[in-house]
């Protein structure tokens, strides 16, 4: 059988031919293997800044801090990725009749889960070396046309699913000559976002680079999260200008975000002095909903992918104390409890001059 970029470029030119070739026992296994190699393929080329900045955290502040922002990227890139994986199996499976076998099912299923990986891989790369901002209503389109691709590869897998497995022979010329231009295409693909990807971590060092006291805070304009979650004027670091500040990046659904506002709106009311901004990464209408039903009177802004960039922001909690200077008085990641101590230091300090 050809080698791993002629297999990849298989699921492109030839499914079928793919499908078929999944299902020979004489390769069970060898599906899953490629696919896991072009996830790894796909993370090089589409991640690597993130990746880089985890290992960095992991070296410069605390190895769980690393590990829990490596798994952020892994979980945000993969979850719907490897759920296709689960459910494609299942069905195959289910619909196997007296044929059935699981592993084949998932030989089968991690055929059908290359195009969300080649997509992704396409797309993303096209973004980074164009610099482009992609609306919501073309993602959403690409990522369509994905699943779409995908679940007519799960409805052509049945015939295989349900067939005794045969061995496979040799590939046709006709076959293996399109499925290497389609591999080598990936290939291509792989090395610009790899390329793109190294040269972005190269001339950005100081964005991935963890934030430390005494670093100079990213200016920010950001704009403010008004009734039923509509976006309102900006508010910038530079308006609270001589106080110290707090800064809380935050998700709707962070669990230990939710649980630390109470604890912010504690802190700016025996604190009047000090400005509290919390940062909603996700979800503007639910974020003010939540702000209205527990009666939160902290600022609330919406990030806009730049500002949390900036921060260093990886994982949620992720919390920044200011001084009057506008430097880095403290980055807490993950945990809250020592917000009070910082802010109180933060007070306490003599303004220093730039």
């Amino acid at each position: 059988m050809s080698g791993l970029f002629a297999r990849l470029g298989l699921a492109v030119a030839r499914p079928r031919w793919a499908l078929t070739v999944a299902s020979d026992r004489q390769h069970a296994g060898r599906s899953g293997s490629d696919l896991l190699v072009m996830i790894v393929l796909l993370l090089a080329a589409t991640e690597l800044r993130w990746l880089y900045k985890a290992a960095w955290l992991g070296g410069a502040v605390d190895v769980s801090v690393g590990i829990r922002a490596a798994v952020h990227v892994l979980t945000r890139v993969l979850t719907v990725d490897l759920g296709f994986i689960a459910v494609g199996a299942f069905l195959l499976f289910a619909l196997g009749g007296a044929k059935r076998e699981l592993g084949r099912a998932f030989d089968l299923a991690c055929v059908a889960a290359l195009p969300l990986l080649f997509v992704d891989l396409l797309a993303t790369t096209i973004v980074h070396v164009a610099g482009l901002e992609v609306p919501n209503v073309v993602m959403w389109i690409l990522a369509g046309s994905s699943y779409a691709w995908c679940g007519a590869l799960v409805a052509l897998a049945i015939g295989p699913m349900r067939r005794p497995p045969t061995r496979v022979p040799a590939l046709p010329p006709e076959v293996h000559a399109p499925a290497r231009i389609a591999g080598w295409g990936v290939a291509l693909v792989v090395l610009v976002g790899t390329v793109v990807e190294g040269v972005w971590v190269a001339q950005n060092l100081d964005l991935i680079r963890p934030m430390r006291s005494g670093d100079a805070a990213p200016p920010f304009a950001l704009p403010t999260i008004g009734e039923r979650g509509t976006l309102g004027a900006t508010q910038s670091l530079a308006s609270a200008q001589g106080k110290v500040v707090v800064l809380d990046f935050w998700a709707t659904w962070c669990g230990p975000c939710v649980a630390a506002l109470p604890k912010l709106e504690a802190l700016a009311k025996t604190h009047p002095d000090v400005v509290v901004l919390t940062i909603n990464l996700d979800d503007a209408v639910a974020a003010r909903a939540l702000f209205d039903a527990q009666g939160y009177t902290l600022g609330l802004l919406a990030d806009d992918g730049d500002a949390s960039e900036r921060y260093g922001v990886s994982t949620i909690p992720h919390s920044v104390v200011i001084d009057r200077s506008g430097r880095i008085r403290e980055v807490l990641r993950g945990k809250t409890s020592k917000l009070d101590a910082a802010v109180r230091a933060a007070l306490a300090a003599r303004e220093i001059r730039k």
